[in-house]
């Protein structure tokens, strides 16, 4: 396998015909004298710069706006990239890699790239990306000169759910203030083979020590394994606790409360730093995390639909349910009132006073049917209502809450639900979205079915009927991945991560609790082989496991994004169909990914209870839906937003209830 250029283009030699990188390099750059923090921009990116293209010499490209060249070599089985320039009036100044990323035109997607695993050391002096492929043809992308780090492209169209470029800049714009004036920027790409050939090959590039671990963090007291790449004597353990130096072992044992930094050294040299996550007991951390439910927060922060935003409500239901007993009573009741207080606007009978996208209406309105969440068509919001509803009705016995999940459920299956099994969306403008793996609406519609058992079988053996229907349409629909949004002509069909882990979590959800049927759970394999292109592998705690997912942050954190947000809830779909893969097939194998799936949502909790709805490894947001740079902060990004999370990011407890606190 090695990488070639040739007449201004990149080759790949495992790829075929497909090229790795479209088009030639550009150079993006910004003047002494621009003001990037004004003016009009598109949608997600935060600012606009100029672009250089490159007119090619041999094997170097001379860019004459900047007076930069860039020379192409030879490194290993890759390539090196040298960047260099003459001008005096730059302030920005970075290199534009249009990589043949998943969703762009042309390309077949299994051999297509993701932006996987970017990485950058506490101390800046290794940066690197992981380019995934589920063909398996990776590359790496390498920062080997100092530099002020990298910026993603994502597409100004389908709510940028397409990366489009890698920008990996010598110094940035002024505005950002980190003071450099580098320019000169060298870059490795290499083809390699996984995660772990990625890290061989990375510590040789960069000769100093890397680690990883089987898993990103545990209850206090566990034993991490450790896998070396290079020489390593010593780590250096960096905590809340101070830092020690310890002798380098394959086993760690998880000692602090919270994140650790493990900094792998070999005779007094550091290598890339990981870290990984402790918790005293992972009920006491449940406790904390609802301890910290704060509804001022849902309503100054989100929009308060049913889906996202009052995840914490099921999750609170379901503690005081099964651990209610630990509560003192004024917690149970600071509990219960918090609940309370929901429910009594989701069946808020009275029109005028219904709250859209929260309320549930008896009778119908507005062209929806009885019991549909007021003025929604997100029928997500309907899934979540129904568990909601269900979770209530087992604490507080309250039969009006099972009326309202009954006629929720009826209404899914009667206005949402084809006869081929398939949750629809009629847009009433001719376009109908397939949202059958959307939020997983198998999970309520089998719960509902096999709590009703005893009290309603008529209804009991329809809704079954339905849920079968739904495995039955996801098992033939193949590797096809629709989800809500909008597709673009633009782009091809969209391989979405929450679609594709949905699907296989729904097939093994039906498989677990209602049939067994092996040629489902053959398909899930399949699929979940698949979607572990998707699974982010750095060594970060809150990353380690999640899945790649990054247009939420428009909404979600400090809805500045687009931008990776790892640890993201939706993760916790993948991580529940590998603990149901293992409860299934006994494969160790998924229980470790599953373990790391919930890690990278545990470890967003801080020791007080506070939570945050995504970490980012992206520094340079997207900028939003803004349209100009004046409406946007022109700053570095923090890891954590800004603003804590008390909605989705408790949907974590919601699915450990019925897999890791089983």
């Amino acid at each position: 396998m090695a990488l070639i250029f040739e007449n201004g283009c990149v080759f790949d030699t495992r790829r075929g015909t497909d090229l790795p990188i479209l088009s030639v390099p550009s150079v993006c750059y910004t003047l002494l004298s621009d003001d990037i923090t004004t003016g009009e921009k598109p949608c997600c990116t935060p600012y606009l710069d100029r672009e250089d293209k490159a007119s090619l010499s041999d094997s170097t490209l001379c860019f004459n706006d900047t007076l930069s060249t860039l020379c192409v070599s030879t490194i290993g089985e890759g390539l090196c990239l040298d960047l260099s320039s003459r001008g005096e009036n730059l302030s920005e100044l970075g290199l534009v890699l249009p990589f043949d990323f998943m969703g762009k035109r042309g390309g077949k997607w299994d051999n297509q790239l993701l932006f996987n695993s970017p990485y950058i050391s506490q101390d800046r002096k290794i940066i690197y990306s992981y380019l995934s492929s589920p063909s398996g043809n990776d590359i790496i992308v390498a920062m080997l000169s100092e530099g002020d780090g990298w910026k993603m492209d994502y597409s100004p169209y389908s709510f940028g759910h397409y990366f489009i470029s890698l920008r990996l800049f010598s110094s940035l714009d002024k505005a950002f203030g980190t003071g450099s004036t580098k320019r000169s920027l060298r870059v490795a790409i290499l083809p390699c083979s996984g995660f772990d050939n990625a890290l061989f090959l990375l510590s040789k590039l960069y000769g100093v020590p890397f680690i990883d671990y089987d898993l990103g963090g545990g209850k206090i007291g566990e034993a991490i394994t450790l896998t070396p790449y290079g020489e390593i004597d010593s780590l250096l353990e960096v905590s809340a606790n101070g830092q020690r130096v310890l002798d380098f072992s394959s086993t760690y044992t998880l000692t602090h409360e919270g994140e650790v930094r493990l900094i792998p050294m070999c005779k007094g040299v550091r290598g890339a730093d990981a870290t990984l996550y402790a918790y005293d007991d992972l009920l006491r951390l449940y406790k904390r995390s609802m301890d910290t439910v704060s509804l001022e927060i849902i309503k100054n922060h989100t929009d308060s639909n049913l889906c996202e935003h009052q995840c914490w409500s099921s999750a609170m239901l379901r503690y005081l349910i099964r651990f209610g007993d630990t509560l003192s009573e004024s917690e149970r009741r600071c509990y219960e009132d918090k609940v309370r207080s929901l429910l009594d606007i989701i069946t808020e009978p009275s029109i005028e006073r219904a709250t859209p996208r929260i309320t549930i209406m008896r009778e119908p309105h507005d062209g929806f049917g009885a019991y549909n969440v007021f003025k929604s068509c997100r029928v997500q919001e309907l899934f979540f209502g129904i568990t909601i509803l269900l979770d209530a009705y087992k604490y507080f016995k309250n039969p009006l809450y099972y009326e309202y999940a009954v006629g929720a459920t009826d209404c899914l299956i009667n206005n949402y639900q084809g006869k081929d099994g398939r949750i629809f969306i009629d847009w009433k403008n001719g376009s109908v979205d397939d949202y059958s793996t959307v939020c997983s609406p198998m999970i309520p519609l089998v719960d509902m079915a096999l709590f009703i058992n005893d009290k309603d079988p008529s209804r009991s053996s329809l809704y079954l009927e339905r849920a079968s229907a739904l495995a039955s349409y996801l098992y033939k629909r193949g590797l096809c991945f629709p989800t809500e949004g909008c597709v673009s002509s633009l782009a091809e069909a969209e391989m979405e991560d929450g679609s594709i882990s949905c699907t296989a979590l729904s097939l093994l959800y039906y498989c677990k609790n209602v049939r067994f049927c092996e040629d489902y759970i053959t398909k899930a394999r399949e699929i979940l082989d698949i979607h572990n292109a998707w699974i982010i592998k750095a060594p970060i705690c809150q990353m380690h496991g999640s899945t790649l997912r990054w247009w939420e942050t428009q909404w979600e954190g400090d809805a500045d994004g687009p931008a990776i947000c790892a640890g993201h809830a939706w993760s916790i779909w993948r991580a529940e169909a590998d603990f149901l893969m293992y409860e299934l097939s006994g494969s160790y194998e998924h229980l470790l990914r599953a373990k790391n799936g919930f890690m990278t949502n545990f470890s967003k909790i801080d020791k007080n209870g506070v939570s945050y709805a995504i970490y980012s490894p992206d520094e340079i947001n997207g900028g939003g839906f803004h349209s100009r740079s004046d409406e946007i902060k022109i700053t570095l990004a923090p890891r954590f937003p800004r603003t804590p999370d008390c909605g989705l990011s408790r949907y974590v407890w919601i699915r450990a209830n019925q897999t890791l606190l089983k």
